[in-house]
């Protein structure tokens, strides 16, 4: 797991992670607001928020290695508050896709994923 503090809020953050995700070319293949829908049942919680991310062929790479291995993607990028903090956390796409033989390909990702997520969370210097 890879845990990072976001420096922004939680709806910022959100944004931020969806641009990140589209710049460094991957897909969003579904959006869950789980917090929403915890808020919906009378459940008070804060944000919480579930991008699921992949590409087609990246999931062709996957299954014509491993059909069996067609079970992890899309992979999760989960933002959450918590004691007035917000929170980005994935799991290392290494540690998914090993099981499957498929580990060479996973640190690919965890690399990629890594970008996505710092480049989401830095802070923009101020032009002078």
């Amino acid at each position: 797991m890879e845990v990072f503090k976001s420096p922004y809020d939680f709806s910022s953050t959100l944004s931020r992670i969806e641009k990140s995700v589209t710049e460094n070319h991957m897909v969003i293949v579904n959006k869950i607001d789980a917090g929403e829908r915890m808020r919906k049942a009378g459940f008070k919680v804060g944000g919480n928020y579930i991008f699921e991310v992949f590409r087609p062929d990246l999931a062709y790479r996957v299954i014509s290695t491993q059909i069996r291995a067609g079970i992890e993607p899309p992979l999760r990028i989960y933002v959450y508050e918590d004691g007035g903090e917000v929170y980005v956390e994935y799991r290392d796409p290494a540690e998914v896709f090993e099981k499957w033989g498929l580990g060479e390909m996973g640190k690919e990702l965890d690399e990629l994923f890594r970008k996505i997520v710092l480049d989401a969370l830095k802070k923009e210097s101020l032009s002078s």
